[in-house]
């Protein structure tokens, strides 16, 4: 057997993006998203939340979306269209509130329904990355 590294180039997209830098810690200021300052979590107020949710949730803890279905869980979708048409004036029930995995799953869902290849967008300058890869796996043009 050689000593000559295997080379898979070949077997990859002709059109990867180059390869993330190394990683070397966190920035100073770190303002990428889920990197709180580590003394504003209120850990005794989660832990209180935690014990209210798990003494009324239960068992359904342990399925799909707290056995409310594909648009979230049924609590949480009631409290946002309370609190939209309270503050916002926007008459809308549970059934019109969609609660996404995150920030990605959202813009993967509205990039779907208008976004088509070819299609233009503007973007501020300073624009979430992973909201840019979505756009160019979309094929669209970006501006900003």
């Amino acid at each position: 057997m050689g000593s000559t590294p295997f080379d898979y180039t070949h077997l990859l997209a002709p059109d990867l993006p180059a390869p993330a830098a190394r990683w070397q810690g966190f920035p100073e200021f770190n303002f990428v998203g889920g990197h709180n300052d580590a003394d504003g979590v209120p850990v005794a107020e989660l832990i209180d939340a935690m014990t209210t949710v798990l003494q009324r949730e239960g068992k359904t803890l342990a399925t799909y979306n707290l056995a409310s279905g594909p648009q979230g869980y049924q609590t949480l979708r009631a409290f946002v269209a309370e609190k939209v048409q309270r503050q916002r004036g926007i008459r809308c029930t549970a059934d019109d509130v969609l609660i996404t995995s995150g920030s990605l799953q959202g813009i993967d869902l509205v990039n779907e329904v208008f976004l088509a290849p070819g299609d233009t967008v503007l973007v501020e300058q300073f624009t979430y990355a992973g909201a840019l890869t979505r756009l160019r796996r979309r094929g669209v043009n970006i501006i900003g």
